[in-house]
């Protein structure tokens, strides 16, 4: 039982089950008295006694994303059988164990990383985020040298919630954004290298990222632009604002076919999380890159036929998303630089849902000249 990052031993054999005071334990339904017969059926022969442990440990340790007392002594019998190369489940180990620390949500942590202060009089997360930050180090890290590329990549993404073990994953997340990855893992390993890289304020990698930036027919542009945002914060370099305003306009120009396909671990998925999440924390300084870059979008999509009206109302609607109806002087940078681009553009507005999307639903003006006035009211 190796110690892990905290001091505490990282793993415990299911032999110590019956160590654990699991009467005195609670979880979501009360005593967590049938625990150790769930951890020892996980390890176990039968096919559905391991379906039915599992879909118990989730509604007992982490219902509907909350976690108690119980589930931090359950993480170190779910890392030791995470390293057994023969367990089965190995690849549900390490969603379940990203869970816990997320809240299955970790959406909300992109593009600017775990924040440990979230925890702060939170004694049941705590408690869990330390008993897997334990493993971190001589149990998930090892996997992301794993020869499948899911099993490395979802290592990969339990260790972004780990700021504080980025130089024990580092040199093998490196190794694995170097290997021939299949979409979506590439992507992944690549945003997660930005999230623990910047955390531990380590720019070597940013020759990297700017090489996959130059590279228009890269399809992973777009996470190489988010993990570049995180290791350059506060700032957005021009490549990466390009890159991401590419990737906004292919989903906006139809988001339902665009979301059939998973490009990326996080988020279900679908990639306009943290493109959106990365765009809105523009600093003011990027502001007119932004909106050179959304016009020649939108000029290109006036040029198609049929009209694509959708691509300016959906973009809108991303841009404003619970901005309630704001003042000019209360735009952030990426709303600005976006409403500014819609200005560049003329038949965009001719079907009438631009404007009747900002007017309705933003208080914003519906027609380009009184939009153009509004923006330029001191």
């Amino acid at each position: 039982m190796t110690p892990g990052l905290s001091g505490r031993p990282a793993t415990r054999p299911l032999t110590d089950l019956d160590q654990v005071p699991w009467a005195d334990l609670a979880h979501c339904y009360g005593p967590a008295t049938e625990v150790p017969s769930q951890l020892r059926d996980l390890a176990g022969p039968g096919e559905e006694a391991r379906t039915r442990a599992w879909d118990r440990l989730w509604s007992d340790l982490n219902h509907q994303g909350s976690v108690y007392e119980a589930t931090a002594h359950a993480v170190p019998f779910l890392l030791h059988l995470l390293a057994d190369e023969t367990a089965p489940h190995r690849k549900g180990f390490l969603g379940y164990l990203s869970a816990l620390v997320t809240g299955e949500d970790e959406g909300q942590y992109l593009p600017d990383g775990y924040d440990r202060t979230m925890l702060d009089g939170r004694p049941a997360e705590t408690a869990v985020y330390e008993a897997v930050e334990a493993g971190i180090p001589t149990v998930v890290a090892p996997l992301l040298d794993h020869d499948d590329p899911e099993t490395a990549t979802l290592a990969a993404v339990l260790t972004a919630w780990f700021p504080g073990a980025a130089p024990h994953v580092l040199p093998a997340l490196r190794r694995l954004c170097a290997r021939p990855l299949p979409r979506p893992h590439r992507a992944t390993a690549l945003v997660v290298l930005g999230l623990l890289a910047g955390a531990a304020g380590d720019r070597s990698d940013t020759a990297r990222l700017e090489r996959i930036l130059r590279d228009g027919d890269d399809p992973d542009r777009w996470a190489a632009a988010v993990a570049l945002a995180r290791i350059s914060a506060p700032g957005l370099p021009a490549p990466a604002i390009g890159a991401l305003t590419d990737e906004l306009g292919v989903i906006c120009a139809d988001p339902d076919a665009y979301g059939t396909v998973a490009r990326v671990s996080f988020c279900d998925g679908f990639v306009a999380e943290p493109v959106l999440k990365t765009l809105r924390r523009l600093p003011e300084a990027g502001r007119e890159t932004t909106r050179a870059c959304l016009a020649r979008i939108l000029r290109r999509t006036e040029e198609q036929e049929p009209k694509p009206w959708g691509t300016a109302v959906t973009l809108a609607g991303y841009a404003l998303l619970d901005a309630g109806r704001p003042a000019a002087a209360e735009l952030t940078p990426w709303q600005h630089a976006v409403l500014r681009a819609l200005l560049d553009g003329d038949t965009i507005w001719a079907s009438g849902e631009l404007g009747l999307l900002l007017s309705s639903a933003h208080g914003i003006p519906d027609t380009p000249d009184a939009l153009e006035a509004w923006l330029s009211r001191p």
